[in-house]
């Protein structure tokens, strides 16, 4: 019998060793948006990808992420003041290894901000697991927005009644939409929590529904 596939929202934060990574925390205030790519079989594998950028002079960026040694090679393909699309060829031994292997299906687009990107996989319940778990074991940050759908008759069945209220809540606010229609300090002052006791809270939440899923 096969086995059944799920969709899940992952926020990766992607390491210094990759450029969107070191560029995008030292850059804050630039949206990186990967629009498509593919992985290249080398070593290290490459991924081959084209990438807007956008925000105040974009063009200020490019020697920047053409000094960092990840990057193989880089054309400019759009241009404007305020936004450019760019086709990259990156080392990676990290993410793409991961996904070849886990046969993970990524959803585009993928939003990149401060060097934290918002992935929508879709797998089979084992491979997303495995895929999580090879992405920790590398050191990379992953955190589990969301995993699977659930009834509500089944939530109420997984979860507390303050985590059934918190998980309904955020999914109305569009927490869980991508991309969110609000972030999590928002959703906080909405609930009138801490954003570090919800961010909590939601991390106890999706490892509770990730638990059901094994």
């Amino acid at each position: 019998m096969s086995e059944s596939g799920t969709t899940s929202i992952l926020s990766i934060t992607f390491p210094d060793k990759l450029w969107l990574g070191a560029v995008g925390r030292k850059y804050p205030y630039y949206q990186f948006i990967i629009r498509s790519f593919i992985p290249i079989k080398q070593d290290p594998f490459v991924g081959n990808a084209l990438i807007t950028i956008s925000g105040k002079n974009p063009m200020s960026l490019i020697d920047k992420i053409k000094e960092h040694p990840s990057l193989k090679s880089f054309f400019l393909m759009e241009e404007s003041p305020t936004q450019i699309t760019i086709n990259t060829q990156t080392k990676d031994n990290y993410l793409l290894n991961c996904i070849i292997k886990n046969s993970i299906i990524i959803n585009f687009p993928i939003e990149i901000t401060k060097g934290i990107a918002e992935f929508v996989i879709n797998g089979t319940r084992d491979n997303i697991d495995k895929f999580i778990d090879e992405l920790n074991d590398k050191g990379i940050h992953v955190e589990i927005k969301s995993i699977g759908n659930y009834t509500d008759e089944k939530l109420e069945q997984i979860l507390t009644s303050r985590q059934y209220f918190i998980y309904n809540r955020a999914k109305e606010e569009g927490y869980y939409n991508n991309p969110r229609d609000l972030t999590l300090t928002e959703l906080a002052e909405k609930l009138d929590l801490a954003k570090s006791s919800l961010s909590s809270m939601l991390q106890r939440i999706h490892n509770r529904l990730l638990g059901q899923q094994r």
